[in-house]
């Protein structure tokens, strides 16, 4: 017994009890060396629960230093509307003078089945991000508008997205289509936006859609192939000094902190929101009052449980 683990213990038990019925409980008791109130113990355990596993010991009703029924009851719900996890979940509650443990928030989840088990990936040694101020770097990407439409192939809507790698800080706009024009009209209004909130862009980063390059597309003659033209967002960001960064071909990795963004996006803004009643310009309308929330109001783990702008505040503040 004292060198098996718990899934031989378990077979002992039952072939001790199991050998007690046939043969009885004496002679059973002799040929294993056992007592007969153990198997006897066992023989009990078995009737009551159909197993010989031991019971967990604790206490059988709630108890002071337990969470009150009504307090899980709240964290459920807020987990149910906002699909946070356990350590936004804190934040959360604090902003509404409640004080609860991340442990504590991880088990009432756990109790009442609301943890989604993911298969653990592999992981990959990525290249750490060197971000030393805000302005350094601002991620560029496009994301389809998740209208109901029967093809999912031809959208009627795309969201231009641009963040900030150092605050979090996102502008967004709505537009019918992805074309050159529209991705310099885009960088023109972000450009303006973060120059408004005193931040002076370095480098934008984007992936190899032709919307941003056309270093994978080639061109219409042979000769295009052999002499590429400058795309004219690059164009258009060497005229303003800002360098044009590429992510690396298929590894959106490069690009995180704005595919992670997207994610935000679909749980928080389109989950909530009745696409099929609003034009392009209600949606933008209703998509920049979503990104002043996102901006101003609602924390951010990765920026100390604050705000993007209130977290640009402390960075000015602490002279970093």
């Amino acid at each position: 017994m004292k060198y098996l683990n718990e899934r031989q213990r378990e077979k002992y038990k039952q072939r001790v009890v199991n050998d007690s019925y046939k043969l009885g409980v004496t002679t059973v008791s002799r040929q294993y060396g056992l007592g007969r109130s153990t198997i006897y113990e066992w023989r009990d355990r078995v009737k009551e629960t159909g197993s010989v596993r031991e019971k967990k010991r604790g206490p059988k009703k709630r108890v002071s230093w337990q969470t009150p029924a009504s307090l899980e009851r709240i964290v459920s719900r807020l987990k149910r509307q906002t699909n946070y996890g356990p350590k936004r979940l804190r934040v959360e509650l604090s902003l509404h003078g409640i004080t609860l443990g991340e442990k504590a928030i991880r088990g009432i989840l756990g109790r009442r089945g609301l943890v989604i088990h993911h298969r653990r990936k592999r992981k990959k040694k990525n290249q750490v991000y060197y971000i030393p101020y805000p302005g350094y770097r601002i991620q560029v990407d496009t994301k389809i508008v998740p209208d109901d439409i029967p093809d999912k192939r031809s959208p009627k809507r795309y969201q231009f997205t641009a963040i900030d790698c150092y605050t979090k800080i996102r502008f967004l706009w709505i537009y019918e289509e992805l074309s050159n024009h529209n991705s310099i009209k885009f960088l023109q209004k972000a450009l303006d936006f973060y120059r408004s909130i005193g931040i002076e862009v370095e480098t934008v980063q984007t992936d190899n859609h032709m919307t941003f390059t056309n270093l994978y597309i080639g061109g219409n003659k042979k000769s295009d192939h052999q002499n590429l033209r400058i795309h004219p967002l690059t164009e258009f960001l060497l005229s303003q000094g800002i360098q044009h960064l590429l992510s690396r071909p298929g590894r959106p990795q490069d690009n995180a902190f704005v595919e992670r963004s997207h994610r935000t996006d679909m749980e928080e803004f389109y989950r909530t929101t009745n696409l099929n009643q609003l034009n392009d310009h209600q949606l933008n309308l209703k998509i920049q009052n979503w990104i002043y929330f996102y901006n101003l109001l609602r924390p951010h783990s990765a920026c100390n449980n604050l705000p993007p702008l209130k977290f640009l505040l402390t960075v000015r503040q602490s002279g970093a």
